[in-house]
């Protein structure tokens, strides 16, 4: 009985300080920038509002809100790669013995750029490709309907802001599909076999995730994600699949 307990303090102690190390990273990336987040703000106005179009603040803290809600997302894309490597020793600790998770320096330094590359490409493609033509579709959709453009400056630079860093993240699907079978957590056969629901999948996630209920936008987000997914299927195939084939034929000698 001593010794659960006190193999659960440990585990509490442990939980605890990497708590106060994810909330002290928070708390420095919201403060650091905070200060940049007008330029923020101007950068996005000037880059999307659609011509004709005019942002308003329909309350006094508006705009402060808006500061404090953009350095809180900045602030949590940083703290994420600091709770994926606690995750990730968390599982390499635990399924040590079931599951081979083992990556080199040389690895991680190489998956460590391929995400950054990954993540600048989802928000590259959100920020410059997808919103300036659903921002300016919807825009003219409803100019034809004589209705004249007026965006609260909260909800519009919000919206912006999250739309950019959800599809950051998600176009590291490739990434997290390539490590989850390579290291026996999902097996290749699994996801060939559930491929059509792996697509419904998609279409549900576009819907939840993009904005209005146009085909549209929601096909702007499925289709890329359809074609990471199967770009990743391809890698798996030639890597993963090929590297455990050879490990087993080598530990059956």
């Amino acid at each position: 009985m001593s010794e659960a307990i006190e193999n659960l303090s440990v585990i509490l102690l442990a939980l605890r300080n990497r708590l106060l190390v994810i909330a002290a990273v928070l708390c420095a990336g919201i403060i650091i920038s905070f200060q940049f987040t007008n330029p923020i703000i101007l950068r996005m106005k000037t880059d999307l509002l659609p011509e004709g179009a005019k942002l308003v603040y329909v309350s006094p803290l508006e705009v402060m809100m808006l500061e404090l809600k953009l350095s809180i997302i900045i602030g949590s894309l940083v703290t994420l790669p600091i709770i994926a490597i606690y995750i990730y020793r968390a599982i390499s600790k635990r399924y040590s013995v079931r599951i081979p998770v083992s990556i080199g320096k040389g690895q991680f330094v190489f998956l460590s750029v391929v995400v950054l590359f990954m993540f600048v490409l989802g928000t590259s493609y959100s920020y410059f490709f997808m919103l300036p033509i659903f921002i300016k579709f919807l825009y003219t959709d409803a100019a034809e309907s004589g209705v004249t453009a007026t965006y609260s400056v909260l909800n519009f630079i919000s919206f912006i802001a999250t739309t950019t860093a959800i599809f950051g993240l998600l176009f590291e699907l490739p990434v997290v599909l390539i490590v989850l079978i390579r290291n026996g957590f999902i097996k290749y056969s699994t996801l060939v076999t559930y491929r059509k629901h792996i697509y419904v999948l998609i279409l549900v996630v576009a819907m939840l995730i993009t904005p209005g209920t146009d085909v549209f936008s929601q096909m702007m987000f499925a289709v890329p994600m359809t074609i990471f997914f199967e770009i990743s299927m391809v890698i798996v195939r030639i890597l993963g699949v090929k590297k455990r084939v050879q490990q087993g034929a080598q530990n059956s000698v």
